[in-house]
């Protein structure tokens, strides 16, 4: 699978949040970090739609700014989704994915019902759902990130994995996916890195824990069938 981030920031490289985004995706050759010039008048449609054609999964990622995204994604949306190419003769997206990478200033807690930004994050970014909708996309649930400045750095490390997941995992929503992703992971470190003898062990441990727990489902799926018969 190849991705494709469309990155939107007026401030890219003062912001830490992307920089440490764009850090923790290297060596991933599937995955094309495309930056949109702030200072750019004119997007080169061809290209641009030549980029969205090559890539299965398009993720727009940018800081939340007054309950939506920097105005430059708002023009590239303008310029490079044409009618034609979006819903019309070409329908040039159909079947791909649409996820959206937003970061905020603001706490988890501030975002929903009763608090004090009264929506939650997935309500306030409804308009890239109907994009996905009007484009025959499948939309994926957004990626938020909040306050990454007061981030341990646990949860840091934590971000790095669930951010990766978002962007190479095909099944990053399933448990059994993310494990499987991890095993991936894994072999290629091992391939790489061939002397790093815990590489190895640790691989075989998820592997035999992954066996054990299909067969755990597989038992309690044949139960349940038994008792609804």
């Amino acid at each position: 699978m190849k991705t494709l981030i469309i990155v939107a920031h007026p401030k890219l490289v003062e912001s830490g949040t992307q920089q440490f985004l764009k850090t923790s995706l290297a060596n991933m050759s599937e995955v094309t970090w495309h930056v949109l010039a702030p200072k750019k008048t004119h997007f080169d449609v061809s290209n641009e739609q030549a980029l969205l054609k090559a890539h299965d999964r398009i993720v727009f990622q940018f800081p939340l700014y007054w309950y939506s995204a920097p105005a430059i994604l708002k023009q590239w949306e303008d310029e490079v989704l044409t009618r034609n190419f979006v819903y019309g003769t070409q329908q040039a997206l159909a079947k791909k994915e649409l996820g959206v990478v937003v970061s905020t200033g603001d706490p988890q807690r501030d975002f929903k019902a009763g608090s004090s930004e009264q929506f939650t994050l997935s309500e306030l970014l409804r308009p890239y759902q109907a994009l996905a909708n009007k484009a025959q996309m499948t939309y994926l649930p957004p990626f938020t990130i909040f306050q990454f400045a007061y981030l341990s750095e646990t949860e840091k490390q934590q971000l790095v994995v669930n951010y990766q997941q978002y962007i190479t995992n095909t099944d990053f929503e399933s448990f059994h996916g993310r494990e499987l992703w991890f095993e991936q992971q894994l072999k290629q470190k091992i391939k790489v890195n061939p002397d790093l003898q815990k590489l190895p062990q640790i691989l075989t441990a998820i592997q035999d824990n992954r066996e054990n727990l299909e067969e755990l489902g597989w038992t309690l799926s044949m139960i349940k069938d038994d008792e609804d018969e």
